[in-house]
């Protein structure tokens, strides 16, 4: 996190930081939530119909893809769905920040 010149953290340090704190709790829970309804696809009678991915040749509704698994839950549960993945987006964008920020503080370090 970046510090001020007189040694206090910078206020948008702090709201990414308080956002991804944020992140974590609303990320489990629609994750947990799209994954339990995801599920039920391998429950329903017609499941076949309802699979885009996965081979035809699949005989058992365990062996059906994890994407075809998603986007039944994004037609039964749209909206904690759309909370997951743009929670999960969230959380490495702001990852990917931080160690692209640490990185380059490194590559300055070793230069100078």
């Amino acid at each position: 996190m970046e510090m001020n010149r007189n040694g206090s953290w910078s206020p948008w340090s702090v709201a990414r930081l308080i956002l991804f704190i944020m992140l974590l709790p609303i990320f489990a829970f629609s994750f947990f939530a799209t994954t339990w309804t995801s599920s039920y696809l391998m429950l329903d009678e017609d499941w076949r119909n309802e699979i885009v991915f996965t081979p035809e040749s699949v005989t058992e509704p365990d062996q059906i893809y994890d994407v075809d698994k998603f986007i039944y839950a994004f037609k039964c549960e749209p909206i904690m769905t759309a909370v997951c993945l743009l929670s999960f987006l969230l959380l490495m964008g702001l990852i990917i920040y931080w160690i692209g920020k640490i990185t380059l503080h490194i590559i300055r370090r070793i230069i100078s």
